[in-house]
């Protein structure tokens, strides 16, 4: 049986064809033995599924179940109200923000004791060490430009 075939037959179970052609496929199912199987299996389905479905009931009407799906569609398809922008919001802060930003890498890019403490760059600094022994001494140089710390130990 070919697919054309097996939808008329569906067809015919589902009681939607004319009354004419009901009666030739109603012969042809008691003739035909694969269009008897076929028509015996689409029935069991039928009745599994009108006995197995659950059946849904809406909480509201009919008509105000249709309406609220309708409300929904044609306010996605207008365009939403924005509300009026301030003109503080939009003219002011795009040219506002940028300018904190440039003022505060100025301001820390002149002033480096903000981030890093007071330079010690070329000076000389002086710790004091206590050893166990008396006779003991320390001096400490600490050069930023060369990167390096010299610490003479002077033992008399």
């Amino acid at each position: 049986m070919n697919h054309e075939g097996q939808v008329k037959l569906q067809a015919w179970l589902d009681g939607e064809l004319p009354e004419s052609e009901a009666r030739t496929l109603a012969r042809r199912v008691q003739e035909d033995p694969a269009a008897r199987a076929l028509t015996d299996a689409l029935s069991q389905v039928k009745h599994a599924l009108q006995a197995g479905e659950p059946e849904w009931r809406v909480p509201e009407s009919r008509e105000f179940y249709w309406s609220k799906i309708q409300r929904d569609i044609l306010r996605q398809e207008r365009p939403e109200a924005r509300p009026p922008r301030s003109r503080w919001t939009g003219s002011w802060f795009k040219y506002l923000a940028p300018a904190a930003i440039v003022g505060a890498l100025a301001l820390l890019i002149s002033m480096p004791e903000l981030l890093f403490g007071p330079s010690t760059s070329g000076s000389v600094l002086t710790a004091e060490v206590d050893t166990p022994r008396e006779d003991v001494s320390s001096f400490t140089f600490r050069s930023e430009a060369e990167g390096m710390t010299v610490v003479w130990i002077d033992t008399r």
